[in-house]
């Protein structure tokens, strides 16, 4: 998937005004809370059959975090 796709489905699937980049950080979000830790974790797993578990998100801070535990072979500039 096109990084840039990602971010516009990720902005799009957290109801997010702000645009996405690899920078955002989650906790700075306005509608970051526990129903979009959920959103991220059943929108990897339908986008990337990759399960990514709850605690994870504790280590995540920013978007590229989220990349590189989907893992970055699975993306394209």
């Amino acid at each position: 998937m096109k990084t840039t796709v990602f971010l516009e489905k990720l902005q799009e699937e957290l109801e997010e005004d702000e645009t996405l980049t690899l920078d955002t950080n989650f906790k700075a979000l306005e509608s970051y809370d526990s129903l979009s830790l959920l959103t991220i974790i059943a929108f990897v797993d339908e986008n990337f059959g990759k399960k990514i578990e709850a605690k994870q998100f504790k280590d995540m801070k920013t978007i590229s975090d989220l990349i590189g535990i989907i893992g970055k072979e699975n993306f394209e500039d």
